[in-house]
């Protein structure tokens, strides 16, 4: 078993070292899912991305269970935000066929990351995007048995080293990192199968270098099963970037560094001095945590956030001075993250620490976050009026908790 991990390990730090290599020149835009047809920042920035010389843009559906209706539907979209249809191109690439179009066997494009015609699309796109759905029917597609790209991978790593944009939503998300997330959510991948679904780590695809990327982030509570997968030994990367829906994060690798764009917030979590408890009851302490709102930079390298410039410092000018109490549940209010390390902590003059519970059953974390000397906020509006926060330097930890619940009979 441990020498399976340490091979899978070494595959995945090979992949991401080659894909850095090659991402010199390209840009890559990566969206948490959730785009809505009208998020004009991340759609033109996709096809502002492109370089003069080429307009094509190569839409891969390869994730999806309905292929030719997931490319025909984001094609539709980038024509209402300029682009022109002859420049829209899908690249016949899927597990299955769709039933639910009888004009298209969507099952004869299984072996076509070796097509020619396929790969000659693929060398003449500005722009490839990956459509939402299973990452795992994406890497089955365009990595061999043994690991290595197919033709077409290397095709799109070509374009990406030459100046194109690469991006993707959803499972075309999941995808960028070396190591990929194929599964689980936070309870069960923090107590164990019985509480929800456990962790899953497979190969990605490594477009992205240095950090493992979670996709539906707030949306779905993905904060635990984060860092769940950047403490796990199966996988290299400490670092992590949790998107939510309708949220983009636009990466400049031969920069280092990233622009949120979109609705959401990017989570930033930093592992790289975490320790984890061994056994089914995981704790994990010494996490970094950070939160970026849309027009704000992120240094790859360090996960250090520069935050745009109409937001101002919380610290000093806090909005809140009363304590909130400790919670969780259906009952209790403001539960995403933005709300509790934002309005409860660096936005609060009365709070050093913020903890909330969650369980199943008698097993449960709490999640405590701590405001340090290292830590920042800010708050502010952007010129459509929608307020986010800006957060850098929070200490993070998970405990393993015990609930009893008794009803009161009285």
């Amino acid at each position: 078993m441990r020498g399976q991990v340490r091979k899978l390990v070494a595959g995945m730090a090979l992949l991401a070292c080659a894909a850095s290599a090659r991402a010199e020149g390209g840009t890559l835009v990566i969206v948490g899912g959730g785009l809505s047809d009208d998020n004009a920042a991340v759609l033109t920035a996709l096809l502002d991305a492109r370089p003069a010389d080429a307009p094509r843009i190569a839409i891969i559906p390869a994730a999806s269970g309905e292929p030719q209706a997931s490319a025909d539907a984001f094609a539709a979209t980038l024509q209402r935000h300029g682009a022109k249809g002859e420049d829209i191109v899908t690249i016949p690439l899927a597990l299955g066929d769709d039933p639910g179009t009888p004009d298209v066997d969507e099952s004869t494009w299984r072996d076509n990351a070796a097509d020619a015609d396929a790969i000659a699309a693929i060398e003449g796109a500005g722009a490839i995007w990956f459509t939402g759905g299973d990452q795992s029917r994406i890497t089955s597609l365009l990595l061999t048995r043994k690991g290595e790209d197919t033709p077409m991978l290397a095709a799109i790593r070509r374009r990406l080293a030459a100046g194109a944009v690469v991006g993707g939503t959803s499972a075309g998300a999941a995808i960028m990192s070396g190591a990929m997330i194929t599964q689980g959510d936070s309870l069960g991948a923090l107590i164990g199968e019985e509480a929800g679904e456990p962790l899953g780590l497979a190969r990605g695809l490594g477009f992205l270098p240095g950090a493992l990327v979670d996709q539906h982030f707030g949306e779905r509570a993905r904060l635990g099963r984060l860092a769940v997968a950047l403490t796990d030994e199966r996988q290299p990367f400490r670092m992590g970037l949790g998107i939510d829906e309708d949220t983009a994060i636009i990466v400049k690798p031969a920069a280092g560094s990233a622009q949120v764009a979109g609705s959401g917030y990017v989570t930033l979590l930093d592992a790289r001095t975490a320790r984890r408890t061994a056994g089914k009851r995981t704790g994990i302490a010494a996490l970094a945590l950070g939160l970026a709102g849309p027009g704000d930079r992120i240094e790859l390298a360090d996960l250090r956030i520069v935050p745009a410039p109409f937001r101002k410092l919380t610290i000093g000018r806090e909005y809140v001075d009363r304590p909130l109490p400790d919670g969780g549940g259906m009952a209790y209010g403001a539960q995403d993250l933005a709300t509790v390390a934002g309005e409860g902590l660096i936005d609060n003059a009365a709070a050093k620490a913020v903890e909330r519970h969650s369980f199943a059953g008698t097993r449960g974390v709490t999640y405590r976050f701590v405001q340090s000397a290292s830590t920042r906020g800010w708050w502010g509006r952007d010129g459509d009026s929608r307020a986010h926060y800006t957060i850098d330097g929070v200490a993070f930890a998970i405990a393993p908790i015990t609930v009893e619940i008794r009803k009161v009979t009285d």
